[in-house]
């Protein structure tokens, strides 16, 4: 059996994804030797889920028994309109601490509907050309997304480490592992960020050790996205209260990111009143703001201890 690569594109873009691209599974080697080169580095902060199992994230053969393709979808959840800053006009502050929020968690928790949309992809293809065997992954498996996309063609590594694409980098990656063959795959990705030097500039913590090598000892996003309290005060200066989008604002390649409706209609926390949703935090009021949020697995007094 061998798919159709146009009828994959034209299926994932009509599930909502913006990028589609489609690579012929086999180990990544180099992309590897890059990642186990930063863990000697202890680039990954001595984080020992990142230790384990390193070859499934470049084998996807490990993940899928006789995986021929690899299909990378993006969804683009840019919700800004105009010009960025490194933090919101309207100052968001309570008991003295910024409350800036990334626009990925002001959306439905991605890990939901990615895999919504990629098991939809999947059963579409079935339909078409009968049965095969398929595995979704979103930050799910230890695979990496960013080394997929880059060879399936749909981005490449900017400085900070994140994927730059066609609509900027705003982008959430799901990969449909398959064990058939495509009449067609894309090439890698092998542009570059040239001279451009602007999100190491501009990260306040000097994450960014050097292009393309992000030290998340550092990184104020891999910091307060950890349930670890102290990891978040030691962050919680710069004014960010969930990850951080700083090194994008900045980014040339997102100055004219479209806008997706798609993601702005699941936009599920309003931060122009979100000092008030926290000064006023209630086990029910923390059900009703964040159940459907990447930021609900902090649980209510997880997010109150963020408050002191």
């Amino acid at each position: 059996m061998n798919i159709a690569f146009n009828y994959i594109k034209q299926t994932a873009k009509n599930n909502g994804f913006a990028l589609c691209g489609i690579a012929k599974a086999e180990p990544l080697s180099i992309e590897q030797n890059r990642f186990e080169a930063a863990l000697t580095q202890n680039y990954h902060a001595k984080k020992e889920y990142l230790e384990r199992d390193i070859e499934k994230r470049f084998n996807p053969e490990l993940l899928l028994k006789n995986c021929k393709s690899v299909v990378v979808c993006g969804f683009n959840y840019n919700m800004v309109r105009g010009e960025r800053c490194e933090v919101s006009g309207k100052r968001c502050e309570v008991n003295g601490v910024r409350c800036e929020v990334s626009q990925y968690a002001k959306i439905k928790d991605y890990h939901i509907f990615m895999k919504e949309k990629l098991e939809t992809v999947a059963q579409n293809l079935k339909e078409k050309y009968g049965d095969f065997n398929y595995k979704t992954t979103i930050d799910s498996s230890g695979i990496s997304e960013k080394s997929w996309a880059v060879r399936a063609g749909i981005g490449y590594y900017g400085k900070n480490g994140i994927i730059q694409t066609s609509v900027g980098s705003f982008v959430f990656l799901g990969l449909l592992l398959m064990d058939v063959e495509v009449d067609e795959y894309d090439t890698p990705n092998l542009k570059t960020c040239g001279n451009c030097s602007k999100c190491m500039e501009v990260c306040p913590t000097q994450a960014i050790v050097k292009p393309y090598y992000v030290d998340c000892n550092q990184c104020i996003t891999f910091l307060n996205t950890n349930k670890n309290e102290d990891d978040f005060f030691k962050v919680a200066k710069y004014g960010w209260w969930y990850a951080c989008d700083i090194c994008q604002n900045v980014c040339p390649n997102n100055a004219n990111a479209p806008i997706n409706e798609e993601a702005v209609f699941m936009q599920k926390l309003n931060t122009d009143n979100f000092p008030d949703i926290l000064r006023n935090l209630t086990p029910d009021s923390f059900e009703q703001h964040f159940k459907e949020t990447v930021l609900y697995k902090f649980g209510y007094e997880g997010l109150k201890k963020r408050l002191r």
